[in-house]
Formats: structure tokens, C-alpha cells, sequence
């Protein structure tokens, strides 16, 4: 629905003096969609539609009794829509004496599906500990479901511990099947779509009945049942291609959460009993039988990446990030799909060589000879090439208190009928206090607070009424800015979570249990539990595989928390190991990677820094200076550079959602393939991107970058000819 304007406050009814004849003022959606839910609750019978649309605000002022009310009809078939999307249980009831007649069917909300359980109740460390798993939704697709649960989370009124210093973890949903995907999911919906198998160079259509979405080894996989094969999938969503789109039929769900008529679930079989937990033990099963045995070149990229791998799997473990080594290091790393692993392998090209499985050294070699022979030669240089303006992005086109107070009409429904409840436990709270508690603007407060206070359901007379509407004391709030809820009507709870603000919840508290102060998987477990209880609905099958995230975290925040500086070794992307003293600002991540950002004093700038680089990390005694820089951080890991190298690609257009992460443009389409435009930091990453994508994408221009992916993939095949391993035998 789209972004609805600020809501005015309005002149209480006591305080109107001789009003003017007046046209009547637009009812906006969420006053619309405010007082819709407060009918349907207040009633316990049920409303027809007729009743709704002649007597509940913003229906009754466009309808026409005995006339034509088709767009209405429509407005309110789309409002229930939105209603269940926000997980507010809208139960239709048949009469029995009129079965089938879609005049006579009753609406309602039944109060004790609406409010969240008594037994779901939060202490000050667990609200800080779900705040910070809200967050993890900064972009994509469940930014909207956890930012409206925190709301939720706001109405309790209840305080929370401090949050987590220095943390912004981000978890992304950029592939653009993830969002098609998901709404399948609630909707139970077939769905079909191009996949782009890993080792194939086309793709295939698949049409399936989606299970679970997880992320496991900092990739999304659907979990779905084949409905030509008949049997469970695994499918990565970075190789779907093309368009999601929904079959006929509709999908019977298994494995979900069991939701009682008592407001809870069988904890004993919740967590576990899940497809997504059936979908993530399959890819741990895999993960941990299959292992391959690499050589990694001491001090280069494949040592520092597949080294922390190791490490993680084996405390014991050592990396030697030196580049000073001569002899390459053995490493026995575990991996999920041979085809997928190969494509990683094949991206390091020479820094890496396969001993065993021969099936996984036979696969990257052949991609290493794919890229070589499609680069051998150089293009003929292109005369009067037609010269495409660049498009230009700037992060700050919008400004930030733009896009926060920017809400769209969901959002000021859940924040209107969290306000409530909140307003009710606080008894006598100022508006500043509202402004601070939910991070609103004063003025949006006062003006809900206004909407509020006018606000109620058609009583007996089917009329709004004084007994029928909310009110406050207008003289406190007017002459000292103070709330003081004198009456209220049909809500007095907070409400329950949707299927999905659940869901991204608990998937938040999954990747944040990789740090290390969230060690306590009881604690987490209990909390999820809780969550589970305090949805409306199963929550969605959406999971994140636990990991840990290392040792070097914790040193970070331990400098972060105690005001230290920090000190370590780091080994850059152009294999320089230099030795770093950092004052350190925030702790991020992307996905499974994590960065600490702080000022370097080496550099005597802010840099970042990734901490699968770092070797012998410490905190040190040294007070953390303060430069002013911490307000200055840019919301964005990485921000373009002039010295940026811009590459001409060519690929299947099918092909273009692999490279999302490059935000490819002046795309223009060949045929059936599509050439675009890549902005690369490095050659290296250039070459890692082309030999992970052998036979998909293909370097153009300029030649320079032709040549430096082609001897890269070349050394990376000279090696298997040569066959150096100390490891020969397949074991």
C-alpha cells in the first residue's frame, strides 16, 4: 500500500465553536483501517459487509444506502487483506441458516486471538537482545515485518537493558526470488521458475511447493517438494533466475508449529519439528560428510578465507597468514554441494589446489580451462563506441529523516494499536516520553495521540457516540504536552505477532547467537519459544544455520565495552601483512562476514577492517581516543571510489541476478544475452568473480582486465598439469 501522509491532529468535539459548514475531511487509511479493527473486535457476533460499509469511519462517508457501492466493496476486500497481512486474526463466520451467501457472511477478530498471551512476557535483557535481532533486517524484503514487531515489542512498555554496544549486524534478502518466495510460503502456494543448476550453463523450469527458506553457510536455499519428482529439493536462491511465479493448487504446509487454542505450542517439538530445521539438518548432514583435502598458498586470499574456515571447524587449527612461508598449507574443509564448492575453489585459481575428491578437482579444473580458453584472445576494440552517461547514485538523495518518518499505512496501523496499550499501562506519560520510547518525532505522537482520542466503534445506534470513542484529558495534553487516557474502547492489549515479524525475529536470534555474550542456546531457545506463542499464526519457515563467528569478535567488543584500543596483525587484498593499532567504532557484518570499523592509527583514518584478516588480536591498555568519527560512519560498509575500475561484461540475461552484488548498470541487451557494466575495487576481485562464474560471464573490455582473468585462471590449470600435491590418492 502506498506511503500515506503524515496524520493531522484534530480540534476535540468540546472544543469546536460554531463550526463552519464544511466539505468532510478524507479519512485517511490507517484512521480507515484503525477503526475497522476496533469494530471487529468490539463485536462478538460479527459484522455483515453492509454493516461495515454503512457504519464503521471511512466506509460510511462514501457509502450510498439502496446505490452502487462496487469501489467500496473492493476498498474493503483489500483492507482485509492488508489486515491479515499484519497477522490480526479476521475470522469470516457462515451463518447456518444461509449457507453460501456471501451477503450474510460475518466478520470479526476475536479478542482472545488478537491479544498477545499473559504468558508472554519479556525481561529487560531479552527486549534488548530482540531489538538488536530486529535490526539485523536493515534492507530487503523483512525490514518492514521486524521493524513493525519491534513497534509491537515498544507496547509492552516494559524497559530494556542497554543495548549491545557497537554491533549492526545485517542479514540481506537481496536475491529477488527471496520476497515471491516467502509470500508462497504464508499463502501456501505452488510456484514455478527457471534454475540455473550449479555446473549447468542453462536453466531449467521447476515448479515446486515451497517448504522453508534458511540460510546455511551464508547462503538462502529454498526447501520445497518437487512436484514433477515428487520429492524434497534443495534449491539455491542466487541460481534462480528469472521470474517467480505462482502455480495453480494451493500447498498443505508440514512439519509447522502447532498453535493451540490456549495461545501456546508444544515446546518439546517446536524448534525441531520444523521444515526449516528439516531443511537445515539435511544441509548439516552434507556439510559434515563431505570433505575435501586443499593446498592454499601461504599469505594469499584462499589462505586467509578457507584458513578461518577451518579454524571454525577445528579449534585447534592454526593459520598462518604469513606470505613468507614457502610450502603451501594443507587444509581438510567440509563443504555442502560439490558443484557449488568448486565454483568457490575455482574463484581462487592459483592460490588453491584440490588433492581430494578427484570428482571436485576434475570440477574446478574444468572451470579454471573454461575462463582461459573464453579469455585466450583479445577482442577487436570497438571504433566510436557509443558512450552511455554513468548513472549516478547518491546515498544522500534522500534525506534520513525522510525515510524514517516515511511510513507506509501498515505502519501506522500497528504503531496506532501499539500506542494504545502503552498509553493505558503508562497511566500519565508526556509526549517527549512517547517520542523517545517508540523513536518518533514529537509532532507524529501529538497528531496520534489527536487520531486516537476521536477514535471508537458504532454503538448500539450505529453511530460514533461519546461512550463509543476513546478520550483523554484535552487540557493536560493541549497545556502541558501530557497523555492521560481517561477511557478507552474495544482494545486495552498489545497485540500478537504476524506469522512473518515471528519469523524474522527468531531467524535474527539465530544469526545473533554467533556472538559471543549469546552463547546460551537455552536462553535463546526459550526466547524463540516465546516468540512462537506470540504469533497469530505458525511462524514462517525462515531459518539461519547457528555458527560461530570466532574468537576475534569478542576481543573487538571487549575493546569497544571497556573504551580500549585494539591492536593485531592484517593481512590486506594485496597480501601486505602489516601490523594495525585501531580504536575501534562498530562491529558489522554482512551475511556471514564480519568487519570492524574504527580509526586506524597506522592510516590516521577510519578504515575497515575484516576480522577473518586479523591474526593475533589483543586489547590493549591504551584508552580508545575519540575522533568525532563514530557520527560520521556511512550506513554502507564500502563506498565507491574514483579509482574504481569499470569492466564490460557479457552474460546470458537469465544469468543477471548472479550479479547483483555488483549493482551492474548500463546494462543493454544482445539477443538473449545482456552486456553491463561492473565497478570492481581490484583486479582480484574481478578475477574471483569470472573464474567463480565459469562459463556464465565473460570479460570484454578492457583488454588489460581479458588478460589479467585469463593468466589467472591459466596458473590456476598449470598447477593440476604440474600436479604439485603432496596429498596424491584419493584416500
Amino acid at each position: 500500500m502506498p506511503a500515506q501522509p503524515d496524520l493531522q491532529p484534530k480540534t476535540p468535539p468540546d472544543k469546536i465553536v460554531n463550526p463552519a459548514p464544511a466539505k468532510p475531511r478524507p479519512i485517511t487509511a490507517p484512521e480507515r483501517l484503525f477503526s475497522l479493527v476496533l469494530a471487529l473486535i468490539a463485536t462478538e457476533s460479527g459484522l455483515t459487509k453492509a454493516d461495515i460499509l454503512a457504519n464503521v469511519q471511512g466506509y460510511r462517508q462514501r457509502y450510498v444506502t439502496n446505490g452502487g457501492n462496487d469501489s467500496l466493496e473492493r476498498q474493503f476486500e483489500r483492507d482485509k487483506d492488508d489486515i491479515r497481512e499484519l497477522g490480526i486474526p479476521l475470522e469470516t463466520i457462515e451463518p447456518p441458516e444461509e449457507p453460501g451467501s456471501n451477503h450474510s457472511l460475518r466478520y470479526r477478530i476475536p479478542k482472545g486471538l488478537y491479544d498477545l498471551p499473559a504468558d508472554v512476557t519479556f525481561t529487560p535483557d531479552e527486549l534488548a537482545l530482540l531489538k538488536l535481532a530486529g535490526t539485523v533486517w536493515r534492507e530487503g524484503s523483512l525490514s518492514g515485518e521486524s521493524r513493525r514487531a519491534l513497534i509491537k515489542l515498544n507496547s509492552l512498555g516494559a524497559p530494556s537493558s542497554e543495548p549491545v554496544l557497537g554491533y549492526a549486524p545485517l542479514l540481506r534478502t537481496k536475491d529477488a526470488s527471496f520476497e515471491p518466495l516467502s509470500k508462497a510460503l504464508d499463502r501456501r502456494q505452488a510456484v514455478a521458475f527457471l534454475y540455473l543448476k550449479p555446473g549447468d550453463t542453462k536453466p531449467r523450469r521447476r515448479q515446486v511447493a515451497p517448504r522453508a527458506l534458511v540460510q546455511h553457510e551464508g547462503r538462502w536455499h529454498l526447501f520445497a517438494t518437487d512436484e514433477i519428482a515428487h520429492a524434497s529439493r534443495t534449491f539455491l536462491l542466487s541460481r534462480i533466475v528469472g521470474t517467480v511465479t505462482v502455480s495453480s493448487g494451493a500447498v498443505v504446509a508440514s512439519g509447522a508449529f502447532a498453535l493451540h487454542t490456549d495461545g501456546g505450542t508444544d515446546e518439546g517439538a517446536s524448534i525441531a519439528s520444523t521444515d526449516s530445521a528439516l531443511a537445515l539438518a539435511e544441509l548439516k548432514t552434507l556439510f559434515t560428510s563431505n570433505i575435501a583435502h586443499v593446498l592454499v598458498k601461504p599469505g594469499s586470499d584462499a589462505a586467509v578465507r578457507l584458513g578461518t574456515r577451518q579454524a571454525a571447524q577445528n579449534d585447534s587449527a592454526e593459520r598462518n597468514l604469513s606470505a613468507d612461508a614457502e610450502d603451501p598449507t594443507a587444509l581438510e574443509l567440509h563443504f555442502t554441494d560439490l558443484n557449488v564448492f568448486a565454483d568457490e575453489l575455482a574463484s581462487f585459481g592459483p592460490e588453491v589446489f584440490v588433492a581430494h575428491p578427484l570428482t571436485l578437482r576434475t570440477a574446478v579444473k574444468s572451470r579454471l580451462i573454461i575462463v582461459r580458453d573464453q579469455h585466450a584472445r583479445d577482442l577487436p576494440v570497438r571504433s566510436n563506441p557509443r558512450v552511455v552517461p554513468r548513472r549516478r547514485t547518491s546515498l544522500s538523495s534522500q534525506p534520513a529523516k525522510a525515510i524514517a518518518t516515511s511510513h507506509v499505512a501498515s505502519d501506522q496501523l500497528t504503531l496506532l494499536l501499539s500506542l494504545v496499550p502503552y498509553l493505558i499501562d503508562q497511566g500519565r506519560v508526556t509526549v517527549t516520553e512517547v517520542a523517545e520510547h517508540f523513536d518518533l518525532p514529537p509532532d507524529r505522537v501529538r497528531a496520534m495521540v489527536s487520531l486516537i482520542a476521536l477514535s471508537g466503534i458504532p454503538g448500539e445506534t450505529r453511530q460514533y457516540l461519546h461512550g463509543d470513542l476513546f478520550d483523554i484529558l484535552w487540557d493536560e495534553f493541549e497545556t502541558n504536552d501530557r497523555i492521560v487516557l481517561t477511557h478507552q474502547v474495544a482494545i486495552d492489549d498489545s497485540p500478537r505477532f504476524s506469522a512473518r515479524e515471528a519469523a524474522a525475529l527468531i531467524a535474527g536470534l539465530q544469526y545473533l547467537s554467533a556472538l559471543p555474550h549469546n552463547a546460551d542456546t537455552n536462553a535463546i531457545s526459550s526466547l524463540m519459544a516465546k516468540l512462537t506463542r506470540g504469533a497469530s499464526a505458525p511462524p514462517t519457515q525462515l531459518a539461519v544455520a547457528q555458527r560461530d563467528a570466532g574468537s576475534t569478535i569478542g576481543i573487538m567488543q571487549a575493546g569497544l565495552a571497556n573504551d580500549r584500543q585494539v591492536e593485531f596483525d592484517y593481512l590486506n587484498g594485496r597480501g601486505e601483512l602489516e601490523h594495525r593499532r585501531v580504536d575501534p567504532m562498530r562491529i558489522e557484518s554482512v551475511d556471514n562476514d564480519w568487519y570492524m570499523r574504527g580509526w586506524c592509527h597506522l592510516r590516521n583514518a577510519v578504515r575497515t577492517f575484516r576480522l577473518d584478516r586479523m591474526s593475533s588480536p589483543s586489547m590493549i591498555s591504551t584508552p580508545r581516543s575519540h575522533h568525532g568519527a563514530e557520527s560520521l560512519l556511512t550506513t554502507t560498509l564500502f563506498q565507491a571510489s574514483a579509482e574504481d575500475l569499470d569492466v564490460r561484461l557479457e552474460l546470458a540475461t537469465t544469468a543477471l541476478p548472479l550479479l547483483a552484488d555488483y549493482r551492474p548498470e548500463r546494462s543493454e541487451p544482445v539477443g538473449t544475452r545482456t552486456r553491463t557494466t561492473l565497478r570492481v575495487a581490484h583486479p582480484h576481485a574481478l578475477k574471483r568473480l569470472v573464474t567463480g562464474l565459469a562459463g556464465i560471464v565473460t570479460v570484454l573490455e578492457p583488454a588489460q582486465s581479458r588478460r589479467i582473468v585469463a593468466d589467472w585462471a591459466a596458473a590456476g590449470v598449470a598447477q593440476y598439469d604440474d600436479d604439485p600435491s603432496s596429498l596424491s590418492g584419493e584416500g
